[in-house]
């Protein structure tokens, strides 16, 4: 147990969630969550943007919401805008609002564009929602507050300074690379840039980055200086126990188009342009070329719009792969570890530095190897303390991503060893491990026995 907190009063923890399709941030924080409940700390979430009645969070977690993102989709009439916008939350599914606010672009750029603005001329310009919350943290008795993304810190940070307890406040840095094109759009990019630097200078602790590389990219992308970041990887779940065969029954009662005998390439993750599906599609043309059989699944939700998803469709159409892709856009959690367990491998083709990337993680928990760029945070999650779950490939270059697939689907002697040593890795950046390093960081005691 560590010892280093004098203060015996139990911490009470106050999450920021963004809501919106389950990103790999969101994920992260979600767990974090339902982690520090399990332990049996009381835990609050307030919800921005969006609430995700979906979300697989503890029910022993208060929830709230801090403002609807219908509140920022004009200048004028918020209070009604976010009324109206908490109404639709209650009446329509999380589905149903993910979809309609998609096919709106200008909307969305709208929302995005004006709360981003807000961040960077200061919160307490919009009074209403920041009072509120304000109330509601103190009510509460939140002593550690732990917002989701950068641009959610100034909440904190406020709550900080005008509630009667004082909670500290933690910061991280997840996903600014995607939200922050919407400022660079409106030209106040580096006036976000300026508060995010004002913020990690403020926090109680260093402000947390999901790896050593995104720990350089904040440095160089936004200035904040080294000695106020720390790298901390996200967690994912322990070694999961679900067999290959248990796993290729329950797919086949809903897809029961699915081969057993031929191995199975899987992509998880957001269908958005910067994810590398169009690299991922080329490299299996080339197996197809090379007479490799295979069967690619690809699933999963988009952030930006429908217009890549008709550029996958072209492409899986102009590629003649359409027998060899099945593509959903969502498909259940049930589904969803079935085929983390079913698979030959996993593949994360990411075309930029990707931050972290949970998915390769997540696989090697399944002893399912993955295949990952050699590029950003993302390189760092098949490999540690001498222990290898998966493979890199050349980043941007589908010949040296068709190279490592086939190289997995081929030899059964180094599939065997990478997913022998995959549950190892992924208990590295476990849920548990990574409430261990925050509490240690914040020098709060826990038993060791709850992780």
């Amino acid at each position: 147990m560590s010892t280093n907190q004098t203060n015996t009063t139990k911490p009470v923890f106050g999450h920021i969630l963004m809501g919106g399709a389950l990103s790999g941030a969101l994920v992260r924080d979600i767990r974090l969550a339902n982690e520090l409940a399990s332990r049996g700390y009381e835990v609050h979430v307030w919800w921005a943007m969006d609430i995700q009645k979906d979300a697989p969070l503890d029910s022993r977690i208060h929830q709230h919401v801090l403002f609807s993102g219908l509140r920022y989709a004009y200048k004028i009439g918020r209070p009604v805008m976010d009324a109206l916008g908490k109404l639709s939350q209650k009446l329509y599914s999380d589905k149903k609002r993910s979809r309609t606010l998609q096919k709106r672009g200008k909307m969305l750029q709208n929302i995005m564009g004006n709360f981003l603005k807000l961040v960077a001329d200061g919160v307490e310009k919009d009074a209403g929602p920041l009072n509120r919350f304000i109330r509601e943290v103190s009510e509460a008795k939140i002593t550690h507050m732990f917002p989701m993304l950068a641009a959610l810190a100034p909440y904190a940070l406020a709550a900080r300074d005008r509630c009667p307890l004082k909670p500290k406040c933690q910061m991280i840095f997840q996903g600014y690379e995607l939200y922050i094109n919407y400022a660079r759009a409106i030209g106040i990019e580096q006036d976000v840039y300026a508060r995010f630097r004002k913020c990690a200078n403020q926090t109680d602790w260093q402000a947390v980055c999901v790896s050593e590389d995104y720990k350089e990219r904040v440095i160089e992308d936004i200035g904040v200086d080294a000695d106020r970041l720390i790298a901390i990887p996200p967690g994912v779940p322990a070694q999961q126990t679900l067999t290959r065969e248990d796993a290729w029954k329950h797919i086949h009662k809903r897809f029961p188009g699915f081969e057993t005998d031929i191995p199975l390439i899987t992509y998880l993750g957001r269908q958005d342009v910067e994810k590398g599906i169009d690299l991922l599609l080329y490299a299996c043309k080339i197996l197809q070329q090379r007479g490799v059989k295979f069967k690619l699944l690809i699933a999963g939700p988009t952030l930006f719009g429908e217009a890549n998803q008709v550029t996958i469709v072209q492409l899986i159409e102009n590629l003649r792969l359409d027998k060899h892709v099945h593509r959903n856009k969502m498909i259940p959690e049930d589904m969803r570890i079935a085929f983390f367990a079913a698979s030959t491998c996993v593949v994360y083709p990411s075309i930029h530095r990707e931050p972290f990337g949970m998915v390769p993680v997540e696989a090697g928990a399944f002893g399912t190897p993955a295949v990952v760029p050699g590029y950003g945070g993302v390189a760092q999650t098949v490999k540690v303390n001498g222990l290898q779950s998966g493979l890199h490939f050349d980043v941007w270059d589908s010949g040296s991503l068709a190279d490592q697939l086939q190289k997995l689907i081929e030899d059964k002697e180094l599939w065997q060893k990478l997913s022998e040593q995959g549950p190892a890795v992924a208990n590295y950046y476990s849920v548990p491990n990574l409430a261990n390093r925050l509490l240690d960081m914040m020098q709060i005691p826990y038993s060791t026995e709850n992780t």
